[in-house]
């Protein structure tokens, strides 16, 4: 199985900050999950918002863990660092090489 991916930026018409964290990480047992986060917040802070949360996701995926928990953890993380107060969007793409799947998860 080959797989292939791509990424584009584009700059928002009013400012040049962008709230957006793509990161890819490789599965323990063969394949990869695309990570997409979104700070709901403004300039900068939207960024770090993202940051933490898709690093968080990452971490956890590398280490084996489902999407699904991952996200939840990456919540329950942005929940505590931020005392409920900011939120993100956030998106799982992941193809598993050991069973031949995709799961798309998606997270408001």
């Amino acid at each position: 199985m080959e797989i292939q991916i791509a990424v584009s930026k584009i700059n928002r018409y009013s400012t040049p900050d962008s709230g957006d964290t793509l990161e890819v990480v490789e599965r323990p047992n063969g394949g990869l999950s695309v990570v997409l986060a979104d700070g709901q917040s403004k300039g900068q802070e939207s960024k770090i918002i993202s940051s933490l949360v898709v690093h968080k996701v990452i971490s956890l995926l590398a280490e084996g863990i489902r999407d699904s928990a991952a996200a939840r953890a990456a919540s329950d993380f942005l929940y505590i660092e931020r005392n409920g107060k900011v939120t993100a969007t956030l998106n799982i793409l992941s193809v598993d090489l050991q069973t031949n799947t995709v799961v798309v998860f998606a997270q408001q």
